[in-house]
């Protein structure tokens, strides 16, 4: 079901995701969005811009740049060490810098990690959710804000475990392994942003 809030609501709500892109962390990812969600804003990820032959960098540039939050989960931890996720909150630091119009959540599992793997942002205190559900529900809670109220924590895990269940016949409808699928994801958001409705959020 699509999304019929207006365009321009839309745009000016968006929040992009830096996060893993891997199968383990789909709970996490359907919580963030569960959240996301329930404040009426709208979450955006690379793999839902089509390449328009301008290469990744730049759309993950351009989709920065849409959005006024980014919330970075750098909890991930793996061999061999990647660096997209660090790389594409530098470009969050960098658009903040230059433009003032945006704002950025860090995500991180252990507390003090941060401090000893990027000490340029010391001072800057991620949100520790544990590599859990609830810890990254209430992180997006507790920074984000919606102007008529935040929904209840209860409310949201509600509305978590409802876009759970739908995931899979997601997934199975569409052919796909894992929820970092355009039409899975998309189609997963609106039916949130539906349930949220219904449930007076």
């Amino acid at each position: 079901m699509p999304d019929k809030r207006p365009q321009r609501e839309r745009a000016s709500s968006r929040v992009f995701l830096n996060v893993p892109y891997d199968n383990s962390y789909e709970p996490i990812l359907v919580g963030l969005t569960a959240a996301l969600v329930a404040l009426g804003r709208v979450p955006q990820l690379t793999f839902q811009v089509p390449d328009g032959g301008e290469g990744r960098l730049q759309r993950i540039f351009s989709l920065l740049k849409s959005c006024r939050v980014s919330i970075h989960d750098l909890s991930a931890v793996g061999t061999p060490v990647r660096f997209n996720m660090p790389f594409e909150l530098g470009l969050a630091c960098a658009i903040k810098a230059e433009t003032g119009k945006h704002d950025f959540l860090i995500l991180e599992r252990r507390r003090h990690r941060l401090d000893r793997h990027l000490s340029d942002l010391k001072g800057i205190d991620p949100k520790v959710h544990n590599r859990t559900v609830g810890g990254a529900i209430c992180a997006v809670l507790e920074v984000l804000d919606k102007p008529s109220g935040n929904p209840p924590l209860a409310d949201v895990r509600r509305l978590y475990l409802r876009m759970m269940r739908l995931l899979s016949p997601l997934k199975k409808r569409h052919g796909a392994k894992n929820i970092f699928n355009t039409r899975v994801y998309g189609e997963l958001t609106a039916f949130g942003f539906e349930e949220a409705k219904q449930m007076g959020l």
